[in-house]
């Protein structure tokens, strides 16, 4: 066997690292180096000690070999990733422009290079386990019969399981999971947030027991890479989790699923900007698996490629539980509400359905997308509002707390009695929150017992669960939250919902409100009428006629996808086109107004007359953040592998010029900044 004498090493692996190459010399005591392996090294003025990730062996370099340090100390027996994981690592690094540290950051938590005999306390402590009680219907059977032929195929395929509310996908992801591990193979199974899931989780860990492992972000490093031992060696075969979840070291992976595949938090923020779909089915390619993207409402850009036929569609079409169907939706105008004097957060027909279940010893859910009492502060004399200082963005009024609190970078202030502009005591509390419906709620059936469910009463994992065991086990009458409340419940005593501010997110500058809005619509109309009760839903609007909020209504699907498709191609954007979106910014305004004239007139030199759309630059939609100003500029192309180049290219280019500027990229952003 070829011995190389030189390793090349990544310094450090974090989004801060440094994202360069190194070359060292490998002692011949070292012999046994190879890729994946953690070394030490000397490094920087001084020679400090520091950690060495080993991605590569060579026999030649191309300057002085006497300028090579050599390792000092190999760390691990093992490599800590596999040269498959590195190739996805190169991989991410080309097709989201990113740092290759990052990257390959993804598949070794912290720690994990630590000795350390504690477990991760996130997997199941159960060895029996429970064998389903119930048979599948038709359509559930047809869908496991489907992905489990390409499995026996060894083959990869894309899936969009788009199942009604309550249709049963859970079930199907458990029959393909068993699959799986009747192969001797192991499956993945991501969820948008874990703690939001305590279903999900039950029913898995009562399924399989000790093979399962529960990731999330509040793991400790020991927690995390303790769990990342157990899944290298073998000790745990199902991962379940947020996206982080998808690095987890399987050997021989047979199965990928991403349930609620719609939701946004699937995209990371910072880098590597990923989307985990996308890594996921890159991962289905190379291994050639199956990648299942469930969801009763699926991306319209996902919906789009299955009707391309580059994806595969499958139908569950009616709720799993027999002779439950899906709930009746009422649209209730506010308009007409207000025009006959009802000035309430609550129409009349919702205030008589709350009555009527709390008579009959039913459980109702109330829906607001904002948290907090009142969504503003304001003057009614000069219409002064009251804004965070480091945000220029209104603060929220919590009542609980008798704190002013802004929603973006957390800042707190007293309230003030007077206005500061003119001076005048006539200080307001305008817009509703959830505080204020549970405040109205406790005022109008005060016999009722009712609990909240948003970010200020959650304080953790535990808080959400016994919150949802509290409701489950009828301890309370209504239940008000926000879209923490929207999925992974299963009530089967809640008949009602109440949707109090539909278009709350309706006209958004972003193109995805519309399916956002007909998304958290139909999600939680779907916490309704789950078992052998009759559901109902009323959703009040200020904008009855729009096709979101009227689709949604009907349970409609398909209809909305037709109007969103029409919509997306009058506007350019995706399926259609390709969005890359340019985020400038800094703490002087003026040097960041001035960088993104210069880099937006820079860009037009380059792509105007090669058919590229450049939009802006123009302020972001958060415009100051914790007093750091932002710039957007908005590029759309067909071909995403041109327009990546290009605009890898343009900010290169730039930063040669102005190496200070700060510039994001992010190809396809699932929320424009």
């Amino acid at each position: 066997m070829m011995r190389f004498p030189y390793a090349e090493i990544i310094i450090g692996l974090n989004h801060s690292g440094l994202d360069r190459i190194f070359t060292y010399r490998i002692p011949e005591n070292f012999s046994s180096v190879r890729p994946g392996m953690v070394v030490e090294v000397p490094f920087g003025k001084g020679d400090r000690k520091r950690r060495g990730y080993v991605i590569g062996l060579t026999d030649s370099i191309d300057y002085d070999p006497a300028q090579v340090k050599d390792i000092q100390k190999v760390l691990t027996e093992e490599p800590v990733f596999t040269e498959e994981e590195l190739s996805l690592a190169r991989w991410m690094q080309q097709y989201y422009d990113a740092p290759l540290s990052s990257c390959l950051a993804l598949w070794v938590p912290k720690g994990v290079t630590r000795r350390s005999r504690k477990k991760a306390s996130k997997v199941s402590e159960e060895d029996a386990v429970q064998k389903p009680d119930f048979c599948l219907n038709e359509e559930q059977e047809k869908a496991v019969e489907t992905v489990s032929g390409t499995m026996d195929r060894h083959m990869h395929r894309v899936f969009v399981l788009r199942g009604v509310t309550g249709s049963g996908k859970t079930e199907v992801y458990i029959r393909l999971i068993e699959k799986a591990l009747d192969q001797g193979r192991q499956a993945i199974l991501l969820v948008p947030e874990i703690s939001l899931t305590p279903q999900l989780i039950d029913v898995l860990t009562r399924r399989f027991g000790r093979k399962v492992g529960v990731t999330h972000s509040r793991l400790t490093d020991a927690e995390r890479a303790a769990l990342w031992r157990q899944a290298k060696s073998g000790e745990i075969r199902i991962a379940v989790g947020p996206r982080s979840a998808l690095f987890t070291p399987f050997s021989d992976l047979g199965l990928i699923i991403l349930d609620e595949e719609h939701e946004t938090t699937y995209k990371s923020e910072q880098s590597p900007r990923y989307h985990a779909r996308d890594v996921a089915i890159e991962m289905g390619r190379r291994f050639g698996i199956p990648v299942i993207l469930g969801s009763a409402t699926p991306l319209v850009e996902d919906y789009y490629k299955a009707g391309q036929k580059e994806y595969s569609l499958l139908r569950l079409t009616k709720r799993a539980v027999p002779g439950a169907g899906l709930p009746r939706v009422k649209i209730v105008d506010m308009r007409e509400e207000m025009a006959s004097g009802n000035m309430s957060i609550f129409c009349r027909d919702l205030a008589q359905a709350v009555r009527e279940r709390l008579e009959r010893g039913e459980q109702t859910i109330l829906f607001l997308n904002r948290k907090g009492y009142s969504t503003f502060v304001s003057c009614r004399n000069c219409g002064f509002v009251l804004k965070c200082p480091r945000c220029y963005l209104p603060y929220t009024w919590h009542k609980e707390e008798r704190l002013l609190i802004c929603h973006h970078c957390g800042k707190q202030v007293r309230p003030v009695e007077t206005c500061p502009e003119c001076g005048s005591s006539y200080i307001r509390h305008f817009g509703t929150g959830t505080q204020r419906v549970e405040e109205e709620i406790r005022t109008f059936f005060p016999e009722a017992r009712v609990l909240r469910m948003d970010t200020s009463v959650i304080r953790g994992e535990e808080t959400y669960r016994d919150i949802y065991e509290q409701f489950r086990d009828h301890e309370a009458d209504i239940l008000v939250g926000t879209q923490m409340i929207a999925k992974g419940f299963d009530f089967p005593e809640v008949t009602l919902v109440g949707v109090l501010a539909a278009d709350s997110i309706l006209y958004s500058e972003d193109y995805h409100s519309t399916e956002r809005t007909f998304q958290l619509l139909t999600q939680v109309a779907g916490r309704a009428g789950r078992a052998d009760k009759e559901g109902e839903v009323l959703i009040q609007t200020y904008s009855p006629e729009h096709y979101s909020i009227q689709d949604a209504s009907e349970h409609d699907y398909d209809s909305f996808y037709q109007s969103e498709l029409t919509a997306r191609r009058l506007i350019g954007a995706p399926p259609f086109t390709h969005i890359l979106q340019f985020l400038i910014t800094g703490s002087v305004e003026q040097t960041v107004i001035g960088q993104s004239e210069r880099f937006h007139k820079l860009l037009m030199s380059y792509g105007q007359p090669r058919g590229f759309m450049i939009l802006g630059p123009s302020p972001a939609s958060l415009e100051r953040i914790n007093n750091v100003f932002r710039r957007r500029i908005l590029i759309k192309l067909e071909d995403r592998d041109r327009l990546m180049a290009y605009g890898k290219f343009c900010r290169e280019k730039f930063l040669q010029s102005e190496p200070k500027a700060h510039i994001q990229m992010d190809i396809d952003p699932m929320h424009l900044q």
